[in-house]
């Protein structure tokens, strides 16, 4: 049983009505939440990246899209071998939507990777629990596309400070145009849980199911560390010949950040 603390959410609110979608963003995750394409000016200004629809399934939604060819890492331009369009909490964010040691927190979203979408032998991230001070380069936790031995899947993936561990992984067919509904809950300290539930919405069946106690899901130092959700598109483009040059998209809903007491 699980006693609420606290929630934020952040809903599309419609085509053409209501807040921009990048407006919504802020609103939610703070002024620099927001690492899209479009917002710096030597990267892929002019095109929106992130911007809202509508469907039957889910209703109004977010829009995250992806050009192999034009997009690039924000402002960094050494760096030329990934592209990000994502949305994250950071310092300044409320304490709400981020993580102190010892915490637990919930997050919900529901999301729809495009049907004709290609992955690569390198990463394509979808969701993350990053750290924020102390050992904090690679994320904890990973939803992301990957072949290996030449099949195309989606996996979780666990990285402690060395190392990593595939905890499921299923075939990209399973996700590829569904609409996801996923449960994410994790304690953050060096003996943490983590519940994760990813189903797909037509058919209700799990596309994961993880349950895992005693795993290392803190990496901080001290008292103002935590650990941050990012959601969006993450990924490399240094295999180009095994992605298309096709705009890519992922739809994002009703992304929640709730603290809980687990009774």
């Amino acid at each position: 049983m699980l006693t609420v603390l606290s929630t934020r959410t952040l809903k599309a609110d419609g085509v053409s009505s209501g807040k921009s979608a990048y407006d919504l963003i802020r609103a939610f995750g703070g002024s620099r939440s927001i690492e899209s394409p479009d917002l710096y000016s030597v990267n892929h200004p002019g095109v929106p990246h992130i911007f809202e629809d509508t469907d039957d399934v889910v209703g109004d939604h977010f829009v995250f899209v992806v050009h192999r060819d034009e997009d690039r890492d924000r402002d960094r331009q050494n760096i030329t071998d990934r592209q990000r369009n994502e949305i994250k909490t950071y310092k300044i964010s409320e304490r709400a939507v981020k993580g102190f040691e010892n915490e637990t927190l919930v997050f919900r979203w529901f999301f729809r990777i495009n049907e004709n979408m290609t992955i690569s032998r390198r990463f394509t991230h979808l969701f993350q629990l990053k750290a924020v001070g102390g050992d904090d380069k690679q994320p904890m936790i990973t939803i992301t596309g990957a072949k290996r031995s030449g099949e195309d899947g989606i996996e979780v993936r666990h990285s402690p400070s060395s190392g990593g561990t595939v905890l499921q992984r299923t075939d990209w067919s399973e996700v590829t145009g569904e609409w996801l509904q996923a449960y994410c809950r994790a304690t953050f300290s060096e003996g943490g849980t983590l519940r994760l539930i990813v189903r797909r919405v037509s058919d209700n069946a799990n596309v994961f199911d993880i349950d895992v106690t005693d795993l290392d899901l803190w990496r901080g130092e001290s008292r103002e560390h935590f650990v941050r959700p990012k959601w969006g598109i993450y990924r490399s483009i240094l295999l180009p010949d095994e992605l298309r040059p096709d705009e890519e998209e992922v739809r994002f809903a009703d992304f929640s950040i709730s603290k809980v007491v687990v009774n």
